[in-house]
């Protein structure tokens, strides 16, 4: 009798063992858990708002089986989302100091939450509890520091020293990559992803557009017919006053140049440059446009040229490239990566070699026709759906997933 209870007692224990194994909610296949550091949605730096903005749709669209965290400035509750509540969970943060909210506010949210991983912009935490991606635009404050405010490089300089806290970086060129090795803010054993950006759908030819509205937007900026395009911010690294400089030297006189853009950090020299009488007739300031103006700008425009002394990536060439428009770019840094032989190159500290590239276009009719056929063939591949695969692909290999 009691063997035959003994049996009982252990049969029965074992079974409920065995339900533990089997049924056990820890051991059922839960949802990833991705939180995103999506402080600059709506302000803030440009380069990180042009990416958040751009990369959250296409993330969400190609995993919806991800439950995702998104974390916004608390200053920015007002401001909707581009997204609903069953898409993503919103979680508003303390954003003051960005990198102390990178360090030690997102990390608590992330424990508290049970995330898997984290993107983070700039700054990366030691992850504990979850696993961290750092996506990196660049290191320009530190190989270029003349073109940044003492504040600017005093803002970046932590990026060296919390860098080597990230499981993984991403980053956009081989150039980057590469400036992050030979100046050693990368550990050896840190992968380094690339991943570029991309160019939204809506920068397209000047034959795609509606006519009525590339008329609306020629009227509000005044637009001459023929022009040459610039876009950026109007700061001393974008080397405006080498392209102002330049105009003397086009044969064509009649060329206009329009600048869009704010004019924002270290700011260029230009407004001696541009008041000169000479030239001033020529150069139309629009100042900060919408993407919507900024695609009419582009597709009217008869030339792009981008003298930058230094860029991490560079979207505006792309951008330009997609509306139809040839384009004349850097012979530096990110440049002729990103452009390939699409574009045409030349020395940005040489003014009389950038007047040089703009004539060829405007005289040699088969050039110009066939650096636009180039840069719509090349600037195809550049897609933020691309960059957003680019991203998961990094994410799931921290976490050992397929």
């Amino acid at each position: 009798m009691i063997k035959y209870l003994i049996g009982v007692v252990i049969f029965i224990l074992s079974q409920g063992i065995f339900d533990y194994i089997l049924f056990d909610p820890m051991n059922e296949k839960r949802k990833m858990k991705i939180g995103i550091d999506a402080k600059w949605l709506f302000r803030g730096q440009i380069s990180g708002k042009v990416f958040i903005q751009n990369i959250l749709l296409e993330l969400f669209k190609l995993h919806p089986e991800v439950e995702w965290h998104i974390f916004l400035n608390k200053k920015d509750k007002d401001f909707p989302v581009p997204f609903g509540k069953e898409t993503a969970q919103v979680h508003y943060v303390w954003a003051r100091f960005n990198m102390l909210s990178n360090l030690f506010v997102l990390p608590s949210y992330a424990k508290q939450l049970n995330l898997d991983a984290v993107l983070f912009q700039t700054f990366s935490p030691r992850g504990k509890s979850f696993k961290s991606i750092v996506f990196i635009h660049d290191v320009l404050f530190k190989n270029y520091p003349e073109h940044f405010t003492w504040k600017e490089r005093l803002y970046f300089k932590p990026v060296k020293w919390t860098i080597v806290f990230a499981d993984r970086i991403v980053t956009t060129t081989e150039y980057v990559s590469r400036e992050l090795e030979r100046l050693r803010f990368t550990k050896a054993t840190q992968q380094v992803d690339i991943v570029p950006l991309g160019v939204k759908s809506i920068f397209r030819p000047r034959h795609q557009h509606d006519n009525e509205f590339l008329k609306t937007i020629r009227q509000k900026y005044s637009l001459p017919d023929l022009y040459i395009l610039f876009v950026g911010r109007l700061n001393s690294r974008k080397n405006i006053q080498g392209l102002i400089r330049s105009l003397p030297a086009v044969n064509n006189q009649n060329i206009s140049l329009v600048i869009a853009g704010d004019r924002s950090w270290k700011k260029a020299p230009i407004d001696h440059l541009s008041s000169e009488k000479n030239i001033r007739k020529r150069i139309i300031f629009t100042g900060a446009v919408t993407d919507e103006e900024l695609s009419a700008l582009y597709a009217m425009a008869n030339i792009f040229c981008f003298p930058s002394f230094a860029e991490g990536f560079g979207l505006p060439p792309l951008e330009a490239m997609a509306s139809g428009v040839p384009v004349i770019v850097s012979n530096n840094t990110a440049m002729p990566e990103v452009c390939d032989n699409a574009a045409l190159f030349i020395d940005p500290h040489d003014p009389r070699a950038i007047a040089e590239k703009i004539n060829d276009l405007l005289q040699n009719d088969g050039l110009y026709h066939q650096k636009v056929t180039e840069g719509l063939q090349w600037s195809s591949q550049y897609s933020w759906r691309r960059t957003a695969e680019g991203i998961m692909k990094s994410i799931f290999a921290v976490l050992d997933k397929p």
